[in-house]
């Protein structure tokens, strides 16, 4: 495949009036920067910004219009394919609406995805913390910076699997590395030994 050249279709050519037709087009361009630019149009339909979405999220997400297309259409994001929107909710400029929908999504995924997500509220890291699969607990306790409360609710979490994750981390308080050296889990033991020596 060629680069793009001077006769590629560019953001010059993705004019305010271009009409959905021409922009579902131009969604299939070969060029990454035309599809990115098509993702960040007001005119882009919403089921192309959700094919979109995967590859281009940030502009997906600071498309101007995407507020009022999930106004219009409150079952947006079901429309899109379920990877798309997993992309979205991963992304640090992902809004607290985008969140919100992604902690009341019946597939994990979706709240793995949001305890990824740099700036959580407190309410809501406590709300991860005890979610019943170990995996979106396992991604809080993977977090860089954990609060005291979060982190002793995660050393005495009931799955290996997350104190596991902990005994990796190279920042634990003293006190933390200690209660895991003498966890009930073999691996979590070695894995402290391991990071210690």
């Amino acid at each position: 495949m060629a680069g793009e050249t001077e006769s590629s279709p560019s953001t010059a050519l993705l004019a305010p009036g271009l009409t959905a037709a021409q922009l579902t087009l131009l969604a299939a361009h070969p060029s990454s920067n035309t599809r990115a630019a098509v993702a960040g149009h007001p005119n882009t339909p919403a089921a192309v910004l959700g094919h979109l979405a995967a590859d281009h999220p940030a502009e997906v997400l600071g498309n101007p219009a995407l507020q009022l297309l999930r106004l219009a259409q409150p079952d947006l994001l079901e429309r899109w394919p379920s990877d798309a929107v997993l992309t979205l909710v991963a992304q640090s400029q992902a809004p607290d609406w985008l969140r919100r929908y992604a902690l009341a999504h019946a597939d994990a995924r979706f709240q793995v995805a949001v305890a990824a997500h740099p700036a959580l509220d407190t309410r809501t890291l406590q709300q991860l913390v005890l979610h019943p699969i170990w995996k979106v607990r396992a991604r809080v306790a993977a977090r860089p910076e954990l609060l005291p409360e979060v982190l002793g609710t995660l050393l005495q979490d009931g799955d290996y699997g997350v104190r596991l994750v902990l005994a990796a981390r190279a920042d634990l308080p003293p006190e933390a590395v200690e209660l895991l050296r003498r966890d009930a889990s073999l691996l979590v033991r070695q894995a402290v030994a391991q990071r210690t020596t």
